[in-house]
């Protein structure tokens, strides 16, 4: 296997500068803020009693419900004073039904089936909803259940109100207002600079592939084309469906669906072996770190174990080719000139790229470095 500066030949790009990319707006709105403070006051809300009325089929009720299976306590529909919301499916739609009309103090009682799921592992591997049927390991049951009601109160959702004794009691840093407003726009601020500078590199990439100065070769779009759509076959299988129900769903013509596909794989292609040329117009070599990295990133303890196991199996090169890549992103992205939609060059976004690729380093020392060996244990003496 040829590494990517070997297997596509002597490609050259227009220009081996800087890398200019021009910003989406960040500029935090009014409307950003306000939403944000909101959002935040809405984190402390809480469930008061409300005027009593019958139930109604969007009501939050205070309840106390116990469910059996026969003579048997059903756990996961057994509780005392627990808030519920209906019609969002917390309640069986036979139990939910009985209790519209009724009022506080009323006892109801309903009877309907439920499939159990307590003997199906979930993904970690514990029981799903906590009831107690009996059924076959990794089969759902159906089972009956009863459930008695006792109405304990209506209630409603409130937000608290923004105000400078709330902020003051409430709000860490903040003692007003104003200042409130002040901390949350300059933390949505910095969120929005680090999400884009985490996915910026992206955008380089694809900016110096558009430096390629010839078309990437015909039989490796195809062969990456291919691979894509087996990919995307396969992601769509997790969700038991298959291209033509996919298109459907997104409203695509078979032509659109196709010749998106179709540049993607040009795109990746020329982003390919423009990372490739750019690394050999300025002589960047890997050194056994950079490799390292690609196996220590995920299980740091394992990075020695699994190169060797890479180059056993002959997948070094695959490997050597994802640490240029990344190296050869990195450097690009370091170096790269960004500027505001009016024209002028951000540096505030150059350090935060720069700030992201420091951590990055962190990570990389630690995934390279030399694993810790325990002193060989010593005898007590008697």
């Amino acid at each position: 296997m040829l590494m990517i500066q070997e297997k596509y030949g002597d490609y050259q790009l227009a220009d081996y500068g800087p890398v200019r990319v021009t910003l989406p707006d960040l500029t935090i709105t009014d409307g950003d803020i306000t939403a944000e403070m909101n959002r935040i006051a809405a984190r402390h809300a809480t469930h008061v009693d409300t005027e009593p009325h019958p139930v109604k089929a969007d009501d939050i009720i205070k309840i106390n419900i116990t469910t059996r299976e026969g003579s048997s306590i059903f756990p996961g529909l057994t509780h005392e004073a627990v808030d519920v919301q209906l019609g969002v499916g917390a309640l069986a739609e036979e139990l939910e039904t009985a209790l519209l009309g009724h009022v506080v103090g009323d006892v109801v009682e309903a009877e309907y089936p439920y499939q159990d799921f307590s003997q199906v592992a979930s993904d970690k591997e514990t029981p799903a909803d906590g009831g107690c049927g009996a059924g076959d390991a990794g089969e759902p049951e159906d089972i009956q259940l009863h459930s008695t009601v006792e109405i304990l109160a209506l209630r409603k959702y409130v937000v608290p109100e923004v105000t400078d004794e709330w902020v003051a009691q409430r709000i860490a840093g903040a003692a007003t207002v104003a200042e409130f407003r002040a901390m949350t726009e300059r933390r949505l601020a910095r969120q929005r600079q680090r999400d884009l500078a985490n996915d910026i590199e992206y955008k380089v990439i694809e900016e110096l592939g558009h430096r390629l100065v010839d078309d990437p070769p015909a039989d490796a779009v195809n062969h990456i084309q291919k691979q894509m759509l087996r990919e995307f076959d396969r992601f769509l299988e997790q969700y038991e469906l298959d291209r033509p129900a996919y298109m459907a769903i997104q409203g695509l013509s078979d032509m659109d669906f196709d010749e998106q596909v179709a540049q993607d794989a040009h795109d990746r292609i020329a982003q390919d072996i423009a990372l490739a040329s750019w690394a050999t117009h300025h002589g960047v070599e890997l050194n056994d770190d950079d490799i390292d990295f690609m196996f220590g990133e995920p299980t740091p303890e394992r990075t020695y174990e699994a190169r060797v196991e890479a180059e056993q199996t002959g997948q070094l090169d695959a490997f050597k080719d994802l640490a240029l890549r990344a190296k050869v992103a990195e450097m690009l992205t370091r170096d790269a000139i960004f500027i505001n939609p009016d024209g002028t060059e951000n540096q505030g976004f150059k350090l935060a790229v720069n700030d992201k690729y420091e951590k990055l380093q962190r990570v990389r020392d630690h995934a390279t470095s030399d694993p810790m060996i325990a002193p060989p244990m010593v005898p007590m003496q008697s």
